[in-house]
């Protein structure tokens, strides 16, 4: 292979892992934010639902006052019964009674109902708050990794931009600037690998020839579709 397209190849190598590691250092305070909102509305559905449990809760205080307001009313109108002296009068009084007892019963079952409810509600808050806990964990420990992270991810950039420089000074002036002009025009890929016939770039077929003229000469050669340098990866 062409000395200058193998140093081209390297380099090109190169500058992908450093936007490889550019792009993974500029997601980090993104994905650091992703993290925190999860984690914020995971905590804010459980908030709802204690606060669901303290209302069933305070529903239930309500209505056991009431019940006992209603079987102190009840407690006094048996008294009252009692005393009553003519049949219609009794007649009323029962039936203020009845009535009395049968609000009694439905407000216990309410009262059962809103018991039911915070069972079932306890259970569910249980578990989400162990969840919640273990997903707190996990959430600060992929932050503090992603953070802990930046320094590395820089340090390899920094010491791949010395890798690079070093390898520039290697290819010749004018190819070096075909090779960032190619590069400009097309998303940073200036060399695309010549495989199953096709350009790896474009996925364009390549005329036989060009084939024919990568494999039998060092000279270079370009993707009639895209215009990027062909070359064949050694060891492939």
């Amino acid at each position: 292979m062409n000395p200058d397209l193998r140093n081209l190849i390297a380099l090109q190598d190169i500058d992908t892992k450093i936007v490889t590691l550019k792009k993974q250092i500029s997601d980090i305070p993104e994905k650091t934010v992703a993290y925190r909102e999860e984690f914020q509305q995971l905590d804010h559905t459980h908030q709802k639902r204690v606060a669901l449990s303290q209302d069933l809760a305070k529903q239930r205080r309500t209505r056991e006052g009431d019940v006992d307001m209603m079987r102190t009313k009840l407690s006094r109108l048996k008294e009252q019964l009692m005393a009553v002296k003519t049949n219609k009068e009794y007649t009323a009084m029962l039936h203020e009674i009845q009535s009395a007892e049968s609000q009694i019963r439905a407000a216990e079952d309410g009262i059962l109902e809103i018991m039911e409810k915070m069972e079932s509600l306890e259970g569910i808050l249980a578990q989400e708050e162990k969840e919640l806990r273990s997903r707190q964990a996990a959430l600060e420990s992929q932050i503090r990794k992603a953070e802990e992270a930046v320094p590395m991810l820089e340090a390899e950039v920094a010491r791949l931009f010395q890798e690079k420089t070093e390898l520039e000074r290697r290819v010749q002036n004018d190819l070096l600037a075909r090779y960032r002009r190619i590069g400009d025009a097309r998303k940073g890929i200036a060399l695309a690998e010549a495989k199953d016939e096709l350009c790896s770039a474009c996925h364009v077929r390549i005329r036989p020839q060009v084939l024919a003229d990568l494999i039998r000469t060092e000279e270079f050669h370009v993707c009639d579709s895209c215009s990027r340098i062909l070359f064949f990866r050694e060891g492939s």
